[in-house]
């Protein structure tokens, strides 16, 4: 005997749930980029390899209270190396500090001051011109060489961390727990490759060779 079948409204709930599955089946593959990454950092680097990770050119202002438009592709960086800080943050914040002062007098050292840019980007609408002029003064990043920045605008942040697969949550504690470590990014956005924070000179090597190999 033939299995009857559902028509006119009986079918519909069996329809509508077919449709949630099938979005949901969708949006799992975009998510995991087409079932390949199971996790944000995974995520990430299968962007990076096939230049799709990009910083979206996003209105900030620095630790001197300048306004500057960042990933444009105007700026005078060939290349830049960028973290995630907050100005509250005793841990991790502290330690890329440290790293990025020692990344800044390379930069000088080696002649690249405007050609090689360190940007340090807060994560927290908290931060003011005064906290990041602060956190500039505790790790000496002057510029050219190093900017500590934040977004003029909270959906201009959202929209960066949301492009990057950067996630920053609150921790209850008034700190924040985010993900992310330096990216080396093109003038224009493009992240071009990602590292752990205790591999910031792999980092600077790879930066310097994208600005020497531009500059012939």
């Amino acid at each position: 005997m033939a299995t009857p079948r559902l028509a006119g409204p009986a079918a519909r709930p069996w329809l509508a749930l077919g449709a949630v599955l099938a979005a949901g089946i969708a949006g799992l593959h975009a998510l995991t980029y087409g079932l390949s990454a199971w996790t944000l950092d995974e995520r990430r680097d299968l962007r990076i390899a096939s230049l799709d990770l990009r910083m979206p050119a996003t209105a900030v202002r620095n630790q001197q209270g300048h306004g500057a438009e960042l990933f444009s592709g105007n700026a005078p960086s060939t290349v830049y190396i960028v973290d995630f800080i907050y100005t509250r943050c005793n841990t991790v914040c502290s330690a890329l500090g440290g790293e990025f002062a020692q990344l800044s007098r390379q930069v000088k050292a080696d002649g690249l001051s405007g050609r090689l840019g360190l940007v340090s980007i807060s994560l927290d609408a908290r931060d003011t011109a005064g906290d990041l002029k602060a956190y500039a003064t505790t790790y000496r990043a002057s510029l050219p060489e190093w900017e500590v920045v934040t977004a003029n605008d909270l959906r201009e942040l959202k929209a960066l961390l949301r492009q990057t697969d950067v996630i920053a949550i609150p921790d209850g504690m008034g700190g924040i727990t985010h993900n992310g470590a330096l990216d080396v990014v093109s003038a224009n956005g493009v992240v071009l490759a990602t590292y752990p924070m205790e591999q910031f000179q792999q980092a600077y090597l790879f930066a310097r060779s994208l600005v020497r190999q531009a500059a012939r």
